[in-house]
């Protein structure tokens, strides 16, 4: 069976935390490989990015990365931080924003050991590498602002409309995606020109969004809002967004496919299939498990 996509997703079955190769076809799917990572109450994989045969995530739990290559069906770990939340990778090096001890870790991938610690601001939560200037930059949720490194040196702080959560570079911006609290939490999307550090516009979303993923083909951004249950869908160019999609349930994490957005739902046990060219739900995958983060494999 010709499959349209090939994910990367944890969850949660008979009380195990699993990671699943799946390939996604229509309203069906085929696990290709299944990883027991122990029971679910001793680990919180935050965040999940592919590279070459391989995905890796984030435990916030237990302060490590894993690697699985699920083309040698191996399974590496490395100690990091505190409470890793984010990565990105660079060259031959990995790098993990750790929240709660302030610093940046450093891996070495093809030895997959830990090389160096970067000190970062109050909070790291995501951490980015910009091809096009060489820069990596980290948003410091606790500070409201992002820190622009040269090397590993901290050159310009950005000010940022809100805690910085989650970012992601298209062209001379960053996009960012910012909770504001004053009461209730909202959520806000921060488009900050790199060149001047200035804020350029902020599209306010009333409620909190659990996850946001950039489609550079089609100019979209894709926001998943779990208090109205609800996929925003931004037009990155014109910086508006320009229709909403109702999921229910508990939309959990989403991730941009060939054809569809995926967004994982772990109160319904399955993940909704969006068309990205008429942006209305396409199909709704059912799953034999709890889904949480999911991750494209390109």
């Amino acid at each position: 069976m010709e499959y349209d996509d090939k994910v990367s997703m944890t969850g949660i079955y008979q009380g195990r935390l699993m990671l699943f190769i799946m390939e996604l076809c229509e309203e069906n799917y085929i696990c290709k490989k299944a990883v027991n990572f122990g029971k679910e109450d001793k680990s919180a994989v935050h965040s999940i990015i592919n590279q070459g045969s391989s995905a890796y995530l984030a435990d916030s739990y237990n302060n490590k990365i894993y690697k699985y290559d699920y083309a040698l069906n191996e399974l590496s770990e490395v100690t990091v931080g505190r409470d890793p939340r984010h990565m990105c990778i660079s060259g031959d090096n990995m790098y993990v924003a750790n929240f709660e001890s302030d610093n940046i870790s450093v891996i070495d991938l093809p030895t997959f050991t830990l090389t160096e610690s970067i000190p970062a601001g109050i909070k790291p939560h995501d951490v980015l590498y910009n091809k096009n200037n060489d820069k990596l930059y980290a948003c410091c949720y606790e500070e409201n602002e992002i820190i622009e490194y040269s090397g590993n040196e901290p050159k310009r702080h950005f000010t940022t409309d809100g805690k910085p959560m989650h970012m992601f570079i298209s062209g001379s911006s960053i996009i960012l995606m910012t909770y504001f609290v004053n009461g209730n939490v909202h959520t806000k999307i921060n488009f900050i020109d790199i060149d001047s550090g200035k804020i350029e516009k902020v599209i306010l979303i009333d409620g909190l969004a659990s996850d946001f993923d950039i489609d550079y083909l089609r100019n979209m951004l894709y926001v998943i809002n779990i208090e109205d249950k609800t996929l925003y869908i931004i037009d990155r160019i014109k910086k508006e967004t320009v229709k909403t999609v109702f999921l229910g349930g508990y939309p959990e994490s989403l991730t941009v496919g060939e054809k569809y957005v995926y967004v994982t739902n772990s109160k319904k046990n399955c993940i909704t299939a969006v068309d990205i060219d008429n942006l209305n739900i396409s199909g709704i995958i059912n799953l034999g498990f709890t889904p949480n983060c999911i991750k494209i494999i390109n």
